[in-house]
């Protein structure tokens, strides 16, 4: 059956909205609605509905049966808040030469390649199959990919922490030693470090933090790396709105860390590490 042809143009990213607006707003030999260097400017990308479609129909109903929370396999976590920062310019554990999903290139896609069963470790995915995807959801996920693998939503108007490994109240595996930070938005990379950032352990001790950084290709993650794997017991990370160094959008709009819709205050992340009692 042919594709409808709405839906040919969504698949491949392809949306006369932005370009109607661009030349809309270049007012001939005004410069009007153009950058410094006379191109058109334009706002942040548009959602994709294909990848809410694939977390609507194949990650959450079938692949959160085991990839979720602190134990999911190879620490891969596909719940609709970490789904894509966990998967979009994300080095393979199983095969670390290759990206879980590298946008415009399926074939080159580790995802691609454990749904198709032609990964050269482990099993097919779903690992309860057989049956596995159908040849549609592996068509719907490759044409995302191809289409440069867009996130599902526009940025909001203020800078939030959407997600965090480990999550709040979670128990981490024992020796953790990484931490991560999903926003709704771009980080400034020159915003995120370690001062903006603090951990403490149950006795109210700095925890020290050796780096945080912005990875390529993955805009709204912040990594935390830490000095050395956290002992059991219970601790919280405070993701800083306040005082002389918080984080910031690259728009420039300081983090929201108290959610009540302005910029200001922290966002605190208590969770616990296995082990037993410090």
């Amino acid at each position: 059956m042919v594709e409808d042809s709405t839906r040919c143009l969504r698949r491949i990213g392809f949306s006369l909205a932005p370009v109607v607006l661009a030349l809309a707003g270049c007012t001939a030999g005004s410069g009007e609605g153009l950058d410094a260097g006379g191109r058109p400017i334009s706002g942040p990308p548009a959602g994709n509905s294909d990848f809410q479609e694939i977390q609507d129909t194949i990650f959450t109903p079938i692949c959160t049966v085991c990839h979720a929370g602190a134990n999911a396999p190879v620490g891969l976590r596909l719940d609709a808040a970490n789904s894509y920062a966990m998967l979009v310019n994300v080095a393979s554990v199983e095969a670390p030469g290759t990206l879980r999903v590298n946008p415009g290139n399926p074939g080159a896609s580790y995802l691609v390649h454990k749904i198709e069963g032609t990964a050269a470790t482990g099993a097919r995915m779903p690992a309860n199959g057989p049956p596995y995807l159908s040849q549609a959801q592996v068509d719907l996920i490759r044409g995302w990919i191809a289409a440069g693998a867009l996130a599902a939503q526009q940025p909001g108007s203020v800078l939030l922490v959407t997600s965090s490994i480990p999550g709040p109240a979670e128990t981490a595996p024992s020796g953790t030693n990484k931490l991560m930070l999903v926003f709704n938005a771009a980080v400034d990379p020159a915003r995120a470090n370690v001062n903006s950032l603090e951990l403490r352990d149950a006795t109210d001790q700095i925890v020290p933090i050796a780096s945080a950084v912005v990875p390529p290709g993955r805009a709204n993650v912040v990594e935390i790396a830490l000095g050395a794997p956290l002992a059991a017991g219970s601790f919280q990370l405070a993701a800083r709105g306040s005082g002389p160094a918080p984080l910031a959008d690259m728009a420039g709009r300081v983090l929201d860390g108290d959610a009540d819709g302005a910029a200001g205050g922290d966002w605190l992340i208590p969770f616990d590490v296995a082990g037993g009692t410090r």
